[in-house]
């Protein structure tokens, strides 16, 4: 499977591996279904063309076609990507590099940075089992992304499920109607991801934010008399 999008490879169009691949199917990812319409449009657009020799055939072609194109840049921006003529960046920091592939997808990216949630933990907090079993256990993906958030109010039906197994079919009796699901939305705003979603912090960035070189009274040194005598609030005595 290839997840390159035809304008940054316009010949993956033509690949002999992705060549038949004209329909859009479930199993494949959203560059492939784009590119599986263009070859589509492409078809219906020579086909039409050689059919009728009109120009307007190849004008709707090329219009379906930019369509797409603007189509899947609105995806990726929504998907919290910023675009700067031909690269992509991911707004959301990454461990290894700042810079992502233009057709890598969101759901890749959470998989492989962040610790996603799952019934048992919807919202991925650092669990007390975890302390010891998961020390280095990633962080939560960012509950503000409105896929993070589907993804969240998903598990929690999940929970309720898993916590009622006496109540069938949850979906149609617990979330069915629109009402259901606005008070779910509302029962979930007291829950939240916290601050640090990691087994343990970096204390020492924090200690030199606050801290810094920020002389100390508490020494001998000429430095540290001045600072006693000077009455400076921006020392510490530790």
């Amino acid at each position: 499977m290839s997840n390159t999008f035809w304008t940054n490879d316009p010949y993956i169009l033509f690949n002999k591996n992705y060549i038949f691949d004209i329909w859009p199917s479930s199993k494949m990812t959203y560059a492939e279904k784009l590119n599986s319409i263009s070859r589509l449009i492409l078809v219906i657009t020579i086909v039409g063309f050689v059919g009728t020799s009109s120009i307007r055939i190849l004008v709707v072609g090329l219009v379906t076609l930019i369509a797409i194109y603007l189509l899947h840049r609105f995806h990726n921006s929504k998907e919290n990507f910023s675009v700067e003529g031909n690269n992509v960046y991911d707004l959301v920091p990454t461990r290894h590099s700042d810079k992502v592939n233009p057709s890598t997808e969101l759901s890749q990216i959470v998989q492989q940075e962040f610790k996603e949630g799952n019934k048992k933990n919807p919202f991925s907090n650092v669990l007390l089992t975890q302390i010891n079993d998961e020390p280095n256990r990633l962080a939560a993906p960012p509950a503000f992304n409105p896929n993070i958030e589907t993804k969240i109010t998903k598990d929690v039906k999940k929970a309720v499920q898993f916590m009622n197994p006496e109540i069938n079919n949850t979906d149609k009796q617990l979330f069915d109607s629109l009402w259901d699901n606005f008070t779910l939305d509302n029962s979930n705003r007291v829950f939240y991801s916290t601050p640090n979603t990691r087994v343990a912090n970096d204390q020492g960035a924090y200690a030199k934010f606050l801290y810094g070189n920020m002389p100390s009274a508490k020494g001998s040194t000429m430095e540290d008399n001045i600072q006693r005598e000077k009455d400076n609030y921006r020392y510490t005595l530790y």
